[in-house]
């Protein structure tokens, strides 16, 4: 069994900040789902896309 890091030590541990990658895109695994998404925030000018990354063919929304 590991031995427990002791809590005053985790006060400097820093929490999320070592994670360093760009944010990815929102995608939608319909199309309708995508477009109830872009309504909601209501996008007046905009085309739902297929993305083909990953395990699954996802949507995106791409504005124009």
């Amino acid at each position: 069994m590991a031995k427990r890091i002791h809590t005053r030590r985790l006060r400097y541990i820093p929490k999320g900040s070592e994670r360093n990658r760009a944010k990815r895109l929102k995608t939608f695994s319909t199309e309708e789902a995508a477009k109830i998404y872009a309504e909601r925030l209501s996008l007046k000018n905009y085309k739902i896309q297929r993305t083909n990354f990953g395990l699954g063919k996802k949507f995106k929304i791409v504005l124009e």
